[in-house]
């Protein structure tokens, strides 16, 4: 009797521990005419079975610290003799925010002419090692990226791991020649962003994303002008990046793509701050949300920033646990 229940216990101590994410895919081949339109719909039971079914690290993760994340591939055009599609692909993963039910949006990353062979029914395989299909590379190299600023929000440097396997993805499909994995110093490829992220010269990227998400949105629930003012100390973390590594354009349009609209709700609303000083950082970063900034000058409202709702007695995922615990040492 003691080794059924043992046995029933160890099984159901297993089933408790989920995979990384909980990914949402979206294949769109509405502009694809004539084609085999189930074909796309098996391309993305695929890909999101790869994604939710794998297990990407050797931490332990409950149901509900998995990785909220979204692939929306968006299918432009299909070689039906050759098997081959181009597409765009979206990414985006979120990151739970301490005493709230708010998810913040924490990667937001777009693959704007990705190419790639595939056949119905085709098993999605990966080897970290290997290069073998371009989709299943992308969205490999997108996962641990997103892996990388999920554990870097919660503690500076437990990043690196998850970039440096991202790193590895990159290289493997940059010696196979393929298009977009290159590192060609001018922002736009994936070769490009995973340089800037393990470079030594980023490292006020890494401070922003660890302040902005624990010492900022963390503590709003909290002490609401204490996180606007620690997302203020992120996005001068943001400028001092600027002024160290010239070549950091592409990563602090990776944080602006992901925060913008954000950034609007918070000092929009709730406690005064100083709306001439953060304006006029934020112009300066990132010029090409003027029209986003602009929404900060109109009418505020002194309520608290929409979305949190300070729930005293409930903890969001990721809170006390072994993926990652909230650090209580000082800034």
């Amino acid at each position: 009797m003691r080794k059924i229940f043992i046995g029933l216990f160890f099984i159901i101590s297993v089933s408790t521990l989920a995979q990384e994410f909980k990914c949402n895919v979206t294949v769109d081949a509405s502009g694809i005419r004539g084609s085999n339109k189930q074909l796309f719909k098996t391309l993305e039971r695929s890909i999101e079975d790869f994604v939710n079914g794998n297990r990407w690290t050797e931490k332990r993760f409950q149901n509900h610290e998995k990785i909220k994340c979204d692939i929306i591939l968006n299918v432009k055009s299909y070689d039906q003799k050759n098997n081959n599609i181009e597409a765009e692909l979206y990414f985006r993963s979120y990151r739970p925010v301490f005493k709230s039910d708010y998810q913040t949006l924490l990667v937001n990353l777009i693959d704007k002419n990705l190419k790639f062979e595939y056949r119905e029914f085709e098993k999605l395989d990966f080897n970290i090692e290997l290069y073998d299909n371009n989709l299943v590379s992308t969205i490999a190299f997108y996962l641990y990226v997103a892996l990388g600023h999920d554990f870097e929000s919660f503690k500076q440097g437990e990043g690196k791991d998850f970039f440096e396997k991202a790193k590895i993805i990159q290289n493997n499909a940059a010696q196979n020649g393929v298009q977009g994995w290159e590192a060609n110093n001018k922002g736009t490829t994936k070769g490009d962003l995973i340089e800037l992220l393990l470079d030594n010269e980023s490292k006020y990227y890494h401070k922003a994303i660890y302040t902005y998400h624990r010492w900022g949105l963390d503590k709003m629930a909290d002490n609401l002008q204490l996180g606007k003012s620690n997302i203020i100390t992120a996005i001068n973390y943001i400028s001092k990046l600027k002024i160290e590594n010239k070549d950091a354009s592409m990563l602090i349009k990776v944080f602006f793509d992901s925060k913008a609209d954000e950034i609007v709700q918070i000092f929009k609303q709730g406690p005064q701050v100083n709306l001439n000083y953060i304006l006029n950082k934020l112009n300066d970063l990132a010029p090409n949300y003027g029209f986003k900034w602009n929404e900060i000058k109109g009418k505020r409202n002194n309520s608290s920033f929409g979305g949190f709702k300070n729930r005293n007695n409930t903890s969001p995922p990721g809170q006390n646990n072994n993926k990652q615990k909230l650090q209580t040492e000082e800034k």
